[in-house]
This record gives structure tokens, C-alpha cells and sequence, in this order.
């Protein structure tokens, strides 16, 4: 009974926190500068990680921090609570699947915020997707891709798709690998933030307001140069740097043996390339 209340009432400041979101986006931002826009996000974002309950640790240095722009981010996807820790660290565009678009004031948010859609059931908008995020990188901006191409519940990291790191590649912009991961107090993973399988927004809002503390931990790694890189070897070299700061095994090779995961799962073995990431 207690718990039901807790959720009800973590609901309720959701949609608060949204609202005030909403009106903020709407009357504030289009009248604020770039940096005050900028701490506007930030504040709101670290509001969002707060109701949930999740403690935000940072390691390594974020992109606004060490003045490098563009650079294209890639890392590992496990909930769409992932995109908020970003955000409160750092001005990012991110890639994300089309369906986002269509969720409540959320879809709006990320619209609003410059994200770029991919309909991943079409194979040839990744040629759109691209070029979109050429100019974006064009432009200076530092653009975030989950190459997993799905969320996972954080026990294992998928095979990193190329195809959209193509674009920095052809720019000339770094990529630095992020990994993502979040923790209950004792030490175990927390699986409550998973966004996976047939798991709804709702649903997901209420399993994360369970009123339980964690930690998320985001790590920002030594960034890859991809001047004169081939896209499959630096996708496959940020994806081995995501598992190494996770402490997974490294993916082994096209035909090789798998290495079993060092916790409960194993990691899967190479895998062809999802056309299009979420």
C-alpha cells in the first residue's frame, strides 16, 4: 500500500515537472539566449534524474568541457532516461527512433531540442539521418547515436552498427565512445530503468517511481579520430571501448568463440549490421 502511494505521488511530480517543462519550452526558451537556454535544460534535466531517484556520477570529461566541437558521441542505450543524464551535462542533438515523436509532451520536448528521427523500418532514411547529422556536425554541434540500435537492460552491449558514424567519417569529426550504466547502493545493476521489450512509457514512468535511490554513471572516453578511419573498424573500436569502461569482454571476432559475460549473461557474438539505429 505504502509503495502504491509513493508511485502515486511520484506521478504526480512527474507530470509537474513536465507541465512546467511545457510552459517553460514554450514562453521562455524562444526569448533566452544561447547559454541561458543552455542551463535551462541542464536544470531541468538533473530535475527529471532527481524525481526518479537516480544520483548522477560523471567520469572523464564532457564535450563542453574540453571545448572540442563537433564531435559525434556513441555509447550504449538502456533507457530513454539515458538522453536526460546526457542532457545534464552537456548540449547534445541525439538520434532517436520516430516513435518518440508521437509520446506525450516528451516527443515534444525532444523535437524542440533538435533530435533527429529515423523510421527504422526504413533502410534508406539512414541517407536522410546522415545528412542531417553532416550538418549538424557541419554546424559545430556535437550529435549523440545509441548504435546498438535497440535498448538493452544493461547486462550485455550489442554489436555497434557503422552506418550513421559514416557521417563522421566523411567530416572528419571525432567519435567519443560514452558508456552508460546505473547501479542500486548495493552495487547490484538497476533494472528498474530499463526501457526493453514491450515496456510502455507509463509503465516505465512507473517502475522508475518506485522511490528507490541509484546511481547513474556516465563515462566519457578518449575520443577516436576518424580522419583516414574505415567506419565498421572505429564503430568496432567505440564499441570495445563502451565494454571495457563496463567491464565486459571484448565481442570476438566474425566466426570466433563468445566470451562468456563476467556477471549473468553472455555477450553475443558478431552479428550483422542493423541497417538503421534506434
Amino acid at each position: 500500500m505504502l509503495m502504491q502511494v509513493r508511485r502515486s505521488l511520484g506521478m504526480v511530480r512527474v507530470v509537474l515537472h513536465l507541465v512546467r517543462g511545457a510552459v517553460t519550452m514554450a514562453v521562455v526558451l524562444p526569448f533566452t539566449g544561447e547559454a541561458g537556454r543552455r542551463r535551462i535544460v541542464q536544470a531541468w534535466s538533473a530535475g527529471v534524474l532527481r524525481i526518479f531517484g537516480l544520483d548522477l556520477e560523471v567520469e572523464g570529461v564532457p564535450p563542453g568541457q574540453q571545448n572540442v566541437r563537433p564531435l559525434l558521441l556513441v555509447g550504449n542505450h538502456i533507457s530513454w532516461i539515458d538522453i536526460y543524464a546526457f542532457l545534464t551535462v552537456a548540449e547534445i542533438r541525439f538520434v532517436a527512433k520516430s516513435e518518440v515523436r508521437s509520446w506525450p509532451l516528451i516527443g515534444w520536448f525532444a523535437h524542440n531540442l533538435g533530435t533527429i528521427f529515423v523510421v527504422r523500418d526504413r533502410p534508406r532514411d539512414a541517407i536522410r539521418v546522415g545528412s542531417e547529422i553532416r550538418a549538424a556536425l557541419a554546424a559545430g554541434e556535437v550529435v549523440c547515436v545509441f548504435p546498438e540500435g535497440t535498448t538493452t537492460d544493461g547486462s550485455v552491449v550489442l554489436p555497434f552498427s557503422s552506418v550513421l558514424l559514416h557521417s563522421a567519417v566523411e567530416t572528419g569529426v571525432d567519435v567519443q565512445p560514452v558508456s552508460i550504466a546505473y547501479q542500486r547502493p548495493d552495487g547490484q545493476p538497476c533494472t528498474r530503468t530499463a526501457f526493453t521489450g514491450d515496456t510502455t512509457l507509463v509503465g516505465s514512468i512507473w517502475a522508475l517511481t518506485a522511490g528507490e535511490r541509484s546511481t547513474v554513471r556516465l563515462s566519457f572516453l578518449d575520443a577516436m579520430p576518424s580522419v583516414g578511419a574505415e567506419r565498421r573498424a572505429l564503430a568496432r573500436a567505440a564499441e570495445d571501448a563502451v565494454r571495457s569502461s563496463l567491464g565486459h569482454y571484448p565481442r570476438p571476432p566474425l566466426g570466433g568463440f563468445p566470451v562468456p559475460h563476467p556477471a549473468t549473461s553472455p555477450d553475443i557474438p558478431d552479428a550483422p549490421e542493423a541497417p538503421i539505429p534506434a
